[in-house]
């Protein structure tokens, strides 16, 4: 999508810009970095750091994979724990409290290995949240509902194109479906943030409402509402959501 973006606006340095598959999102993002200056669109700015934090979000999950690579690999090849402790700012406990933790935050990558002390509390919590988001859901349904019909409706009025549309349209099936789910909050997040930096939207007068910010401040309050109910256990662990 940035380079779709990029192309659009004709951004002189577009050729700088890394796009193949297998393209290192660290380049992508330093690109972003330098070249995010005057004589590029606000919408396509954006839209721009929108993406950044999505690249961001994923190296830290893949960092922490990474790290707990290295820390199991230290150990199989006979280093003390104070040697690799000694490298992260830990003790020798604090290596194996870090080890446990970190197989617990990425359990569900490995889920024929052995469930460690940590990730069975996570799994009994992440058991006991779940039925609460879901019941959420469940109890805020119609105004869900009619918050979708509602962003729908703008993104209709402003002609927001295919490719705009795909997490709308993803949401749309799930209502029409009857199909509400904790996972429908996610999609509303997405939809909400296509539609919101579309440049139609992004150009409407800011010094008074419109119907647009109406249904995405709703959305985003129902968002807010929701995320709060796992927010004390992602505070504990100190880590972004996925």
């Amino acid at each position: 999508m940035v380079s779709v973006r990029r192309l659009k606006v004709d951004d002189p340095n577009r050729w700088r810009l890394p796009d193949s598959p297998d393209s290192d999102p660290r380049e992508v993002l330093d690109y972003l970095q330098k070249y995010s200056g005057v004589g590029i669109p606000r919408w396509v700015l954006q839209a721009d750091v929108c993406d950044a934090l999505t690249l961001n979000n994923w190296l830290w999950w893949e960092d922490r994979r990474r790290e707990l690579h290295f820390l199991r690999a230290g150990r199989d090849r006979g280093l003390f724990l104070a040697q690799l402790g000694a490298q992260v700012g830990v003790g020798k406990q604090g290596v194996l409290d870090r080890i446990d933790r970190l197989e617990a935050l990425l359990r569900y990558d490995r889920p024929d290995e052995k469930i460690t002390r940590t990730a069975r509390r996570l799994d009994q919590e992440a058991r006991q949240r779940a039925p609460g988001e879901r019941a959420w859901v469940q109890a805020h349904r119609e105004e869900i509902l009619s918050v979708i019909d509602g962003l729908a409706r703008q993104a209709d009025r402003f002609a927001l194109d295919e490719d705009s549309r795909e997490w709308l349209d993803e949401l749309v099936i799930d209502a029409r479906d009857d199909a509400l789910r904790p996972a429908t909050m996610v999609l509303l997040g997405l939809a909400s943030a296509d539609l919101r930096t579309t440049p139609a939207v992004l150009e409407l007068d800011s010094s008074r409402p419109f119907a647009v910010h109406s249904v995405l401040a709703r959305a985003d309050r129902l968002r807010c509402e929701f995320a709060a109910i796992g927010a004390r256990e992602s505070d504990a662990l100190g880590v972004p959501a996925r």
